[in-house]
């Protein structure tokens, strides 16, 4: 099976209060950063299925910071140690603080999808959010007349200071610009303080109010955050969801791979300036996991698809009906309207989203 590579670049101009990511304001020489991912992808013990690449995505950070020559070269590199005539998409993100010349570039270097962190059109909302200016007023014909065959823009909603018609208004921004993917996150308030989250009531109508608007303007829900136009999901978080194997690098990123039936989770140390000297050396392993704790673990993240659990294929694929991790409390979440079933599938009901946690929990139990 051909594999996903996620790449993560750390390095932010501005550090917004309540990001989760790791993140440093410091944007070394790109080459030293390039030579980095370099030797760690040359250090990766490859298996003979890897030779082939699905998908490929850099996160961040902002991945703009770093020049197109960066990802020229890095693309290059990648094609030298795997078969690229298989990769289905190449995703980079950016914050809108990136001009269509420049956007051009990045298109040029090999990449056909972008995802632009609008984060929001209200000025206000930027302010409160620690948000810099949007550099295009249309970022999705920006990028898409740079080259970018797929243009995606994220939102964040349920900000303490944001009102159900600052949201509305986002969505219908948004809706008017005609992205192929929309990604809409509720604010995840930071212990180190910056915007705080707004009424868990508030958000959770916002929430059934961005699944009604954006449902009416043709975009389909295909995962709790996530809206598209037919035949454009993101294909690489697709594969997180659905038990694919990825490898991450840079520092903090994340790996699974599973190897005879046992999955193997990894990730780098967030540490840049150990990543620079050695990249091998921030590599932890985090857990192998058997039959039972993988097949668990894989109905947490195929819950999140709005289509739901595929009953037959999970009991192929993981030995057990999924229904017997959610039996012990199948009474409970039935009355609280958090899940349905049928002979063929489960699936999270609309409060089931907005609550997943607490199905999530249940399960792990």
């Amino acid at each position: 099976m051909p594999i996903s590579i996620y790449l993560h670049i750390p390095f932010c101009k501005r550090l917004c209060p309540y990001c989760h990511f790791y993140r440093v304001p410091e944007i070394p020489d790109w080459s030293l950063y390039l030579g980095a991912v370099i030797r760690e992808l040359d250090t990766l013990e490859k298996e003979p299925a890897w030779e082939t690449i699905h998908t490929f995505y850099v996160g961040g950070g902002t991945p703009t910071l770093l020049p197109p020559e960066f990802y020229r070269s890095l693309f290059e590199a990648i094609g030298d140690r795997f078969d690229l005539t298989t990769l289905t998409e190449a995703t980079i993100e950016t914050d809108g603080g990136v001009s269509h010349e420049e956007l051009a570039e990045y298109a040029q270097a090999g990449f056909d999808r972008v995802s632009v962190g609008v984060k929001s059109f209200d000025p206000g909302i930027r302010e409160i959010l620690g948000a810099g200016e949007l550099l295009e007023p249309d970022p999705v014909d920006s990028a898409r007349s740079a080259g970018f065959s797929s243009v995606g823009l994220d939102l964040v909603y349920a900000i303490e200071g944001q009102s159900m018609g600052d949201l509305v208004g986002d969505l219908e921004r948004t809706v008017d610009l005609d992205p192929d993917h929309i990604s809409l996150y509720m604010l995840e308030e930071a212990k180190t303080g910056g915007p705080a989250e707004s009424d868990p009531d508030l958000a959770a109508a916002m929430f059934r109010e961005s699944v009604r608007v954006l449902g009416a303007a043709g975009y389909r829900q295909y995962e709790i955050t996530n809206f598209a136009r037919p035949g454009r999901d993101s294909l690489h978080n697709t594969v997180y969801w659905e038990d694919g194997d990825f490898i991450g690098l840079g520092p903090s990123a994340h790996s699974s791979i599973t190897l005879d039936g046992v999955r193997v989770r990894w990730r780098n140390r967030p540490d840049i300036e150990a990543y620079l000297k050695d990249p091998a050396s921030c590599r932890e392993e985090l857990s192998r996991e058997g039959a039972t704790d993988r097949a668990r673990e894989a109905l947490i993240l195929g819950l999140r698809m709005t289509k739901g659990v595929h009953r037959p294929s999970f009991g192929r694929r993981y030995g057990s009906d999924p229904m017997e991790f959610l039996k012990p409390h199948l009474g409970e979440l039935m009355e609280l309207g958090l899940i349905r079933f049928s002979a063929s599938h489960v699936r999270l009901t609309v409060r089931g989203m907005l609550l997943s946690n607490e199905v999530f929990v249940r399960i792990l139990e």
